[in-house]
């Protein structure tokens, strides 16, 4: 399978999660939430918007703006092989290569627990981000250590709300993306699958389509019953400059 094609399974299964991927992702509930949430905020982005997305990976998100003007940036190294990254250009994650005022729109997804300094990442968004430009960004805030050893904090709703206020955000808008049972189901799951020794792949769908699944499942239910309330996975913070 070549490296593209790879890419593209990654994308379908892990980033753009339909219903019936609930079968065989044991991370549906974290993606899906996350993907809900900048899908809603993608609608509302103009076709001639310019978009900036920083610790763009593989571009997860591209499919779903319009605009022909979207530029991902990404830093050499960390958790992921530079050449599984579909970037327009590499950075140092300290300086933005871009003017002032240089974008419409910026999103940047689960990248704040990882970065060098996230007050310097915050004060460069909104450098290069037009007045009254609009930004997303997520963070885990229950979630297991990964990109090992580049996962560095975790922050409170009160974290984030101080640290975007201070660097120029306004209107800021900060949301959980799962209450206390998608959080647990999704936490438990997450641990059957990686710890369980299994080392067969047909054993490991096994374990996904029977177990797995059905707890993914009612966790969800349950979530949209208690109205997501309690302990969160995510945030998810909507900015204004």
């Amino acid at each position: 399978m070549t490296t593209s094609l790879k890419n593209k399974v990654i994308v379908e299964h892990f980033f753009r999660p339909r219903w019936y991927s609930v079968f065989i992702n044991p991370y549906f509930i974290n993606r899906h939430s996350l993907y809900r949430e900048i899908r809603a905020f993608s609608s509302n982005t103009s076709k001639e918007a310019r978009i900036l997305d920083i610790g763009c990976g593989i571009k997860p998100y591209r499919n779903l703006f319009t605009t022909d003007h979207y530029t991902g940036i990404d830093i050499a190294g960390g958790g992921h092989e530079d050449d599984a990254k579909t970037v327009d250009s590499f950075y140092d994650g300290h300086t933005i290569p871009f003017s002032d005022n240089s974008f419409d729109t910026l999103i940047c997804t689960q990248v704040l627990e990882h970065a060098d300094d996230p007050e310097v990442l915050a004060k460069e968004c909104a450098r290069v981000l037009k007045d009254g430009g609009t930004a997303f960004f997520s963070m885990p805030f229950t979630y297991p250590e990964h990109e090992v050893p580049y996962d560095f904090r975790r922050f409170t709703r009160f974290e984030h709300q101080r640290l975007f206020k201070k660097n120029a955000f306004s209107e800021i808008n900060i949301k959980q993306t799962t209450g206390i049972f998608g959080t647990f189901g999704q936490l438990f799951v997450i641990w059957c699958f990686e710890s369980i020794p299994f080392r067969a792949p047909i054993l490991k769908g096994l374990l996904t389509l029977l177990l797995l699944a059905p707890i993914q499942i009612l966790s969800l239910l349950l979530d949209k019953l208690t109205g997501k309330s309690g302990l969160t996975m995510d945030y998810v913070i909507i900015l204004k400059k």
